[in-house]
């Protein structure tokens, strides 16, 4: 388990490179990332895993509403789907909660550096690099509920 957690966070800090550099998250970064997500939810068998899936389901489903608003890109939303598989309902807000946070410090950080910069129209036009949040936090979720399955 400790060797996926290794790869997750491998792959996290690529997608956030990816994400801050291109505004773009690649889908090969994203299936790997699902496909590690899906191992390791199914090794931790701390919950059944049709939680897993029904919150990777309906994190798909509200996450189309916020494409469709351009609220979040699409990148980010396959990315949360992936990490999702790892958690249960009550770990799934937990999440939300705590990357949306992380989020809002991204975006004051991006504020500053656009007042820094005068880039306020480039701002506007790439948008947040939310993977940063996204990834960042999920892994350390992710981190936390293999550490405690392994009793460290």
């Amino acid at each position: 388990m400790l060797l996926l957690l290794s790869i997750l966070a491998a792959i996290a800090v690529n997608i956030i490179i990816s994400d801050v550099k291109e505004r773009k998250i690649s889908n090969a970064w994203v299936l790997l990332n699902f496909s590690v997500c899906l191992a390791l939810a199914l090794l931790l068998d701390i919950f059944p895993i049709w939680q897993g899936l029904l919150v990777s389901l309906v994190t798909f489903v509200i996450g189309l509403g916020l494409f469709r608003f351009k609220i979040f890109g699409a990148g980010d939303i396959k990315l949360l789907m992936g990490y999702s598989l790892c958690f249960s309902f009550p770990l799934a807000l937990t999440n939300l909660i705590e990357f949306l946070l992380v989020g809002g410090v991204v975006v004051v950080i991006q504020l500053g550096w656009a007042y820094i910069t005068a880039g306020y129209d480039e701002l506007k036009d790439r948008g947040v690099p939310y993977g940063i949040a996204i990834a960042s936090v999920s892994v350390f979720n992710i981190g936390c509920l293999v550490f405690g399955k392994a009793g460290l």
